[in-house]
Parts: structure tokens; sequence; C-alpha cells
């Protein structure tokens, strides 16, 4: 009975942890954000103890921070943080893409020509119910890019960073993302360099279709950056083949 019952205490942990990482992420707990265990544990259903678990592993994934005398609070998002982050991602993802350029397989070309399918064929959201259908096939891309790497370090690595950064999205308004934007010729140019196998134009490529979205968030959440429109240019190779 006592294992059992460990087991079930972890397992209502687990759903906890899931259901506040997806409100962070989507943004329904808001940056800085109080976060009450009782208050929490009436929305989850789901007990006091649960909650405080779920609570200390997402501090450990910094998306939760933890004060003594002030208890939890959802982490703040800052200018500095999302330019710091945005470059870390390309840098990151630049280096998983040299490692699928040597070991990426036919079946990894495969996974990522589906996955870009189908994510040409979701439309961008209009309304906050086609959100979760495109954030599902914009993930399963990004992800498929990097799958051919070989290195679960990396791919763990890459899928921290893209939700930090989908958090930013997410708290910026959804209606501005697309704004001025051909957000298929952008993952096309992605798709494209990853299958001519060509590390430096991914990585190019890469550090555009970031900069845009990065941008876009700092436009609309941080409007007194000096970096909008130049955030490409940072730490990119500076020969980039033009066939």
């Amino acid at each position: 009975m006592e294992i059992k019952g460990i087991e079930t205490l972890k397992g209502l942990a687990t759903l906890a942890f899931e259901q506040l990482r997806a409100d962070i992420l989507l943004g329904h707990l808001r940056p800085d954000e109080r976060l009450r265990i009782q208050s929490l544990s009436d929305r989850y259903k789901v007990g006091a103890t649960a909650i405080r678990e779920a609570l200390s592993r997402l501090v450990s994934d910094g998306l939760v921070d933890f004060e003594d005398q002030r208890g939890f609070c959802v982490s703040p998002v800052s200018r500095d943080e999302l330019l710091d982050l945005t470059q870390v991602r390309v840098d990151i993802e630049s280096l998983a893409m040299r490692h699928a350029v040597q070991n990426g397989s036919l079946e990894w070309e495969s996974n990522l020509l589906s996955a870009f399918h189908r994510l040409s064929k979701t439309p961008p959201p209009t309304l906050p119910e086609m959100h979760m259908n495109w954030a599902d096939a914009h993930r399963q891309f990004h992800e498929a890019l990097v799958a051919g790497c070989g290195s679960p370090w990396l791919v763990r690595l890459c899928r921290l960073l893209y939700d930090k950064s989908e958090r930013y999205r997410n708290v910026a308004e959804r209606s501005a993302s697309s704004a001025n934007r051909d957000t298929y010729d952008e993952h096309k140019t992605l798709l494209d360099a990853a299958m001519e196998r060509d590390a430096d134009l991914f990585s190019h490529h890469l550090a555009k279709h970031y900069g845009q979205t990065t941008s876009i968030i700092l436009a609309t959440n941080f409007k007194d950056t000096a970096e909008t429109g130049k955030l490409a240019a940072r730490r990119v190779p500076n020969k980039v083949p033009t066939t």
C-alpha cells in the first residue's frame, strides 16, 4: 500500500507539472504571477504536496522562481534574456545541424520532409482555437530538424530552448506573430538547407528566422529596444554559400 501511495503521488505530481508547465508556456500564467499552493491545488484538483513537487521541478527548468518568505512565482521575462536566448538557440541548433549533416540518415530526411509537409498544410492560427494545431506542427518540424544529430543531450537542450522561446512568443500578442512574414518560405529555406546538408547556409537562415520572431516580440513587449531587426547579425558565419 505504501509503494502504491508513493506511485500515486508521483503520478499526480507529474500531472500537475504538465498542466502548470503548459499554462506557463501558453501564457495563461503570466510572468511574475504569484503561484499560491492552495489556489493551484483547487485549479488542478490535486493535493498541495503534488503541487509543491511540480513547482520545484519547474524551478529546475527555469520557468518558476522561488524566494524565501515569498514563495513561488512565474519566472519573469526580459529583453536581455530574450536576446540571449535567441542567440543561444541559433548556436546550439546550428551545432546540432552540423552533426546531422554528418550523421543524419535517410530516415531523418524522410521524417523531416513529413514534418514540413504537415506544417505547410496547417493554417497559421487566426483564431485562438487554431493555435494548438499549428503549434504542434511547428514544434514537430523544429524537432525533426535537429533529430538527426545523434546526440540526446543536444536534442534535449534544443527542446528546452524551444520551450523557453515559445513562452515569449505566447506572452506576446499572437496576432502579431505572422505579420508581414512568409512563414512558409522561412521554414522551406531551413528544410532545403538541411536536405542539401549545408550547415553554414542552415545557420544563416536559422538566424534570420529566429531574428524575425524575436524582433516582433521585442516590438510588441519591449518597445524601448534598439535591437529590432539587427538580431541576425550576431555570430552568424561570415562565409555563407550562395548556391
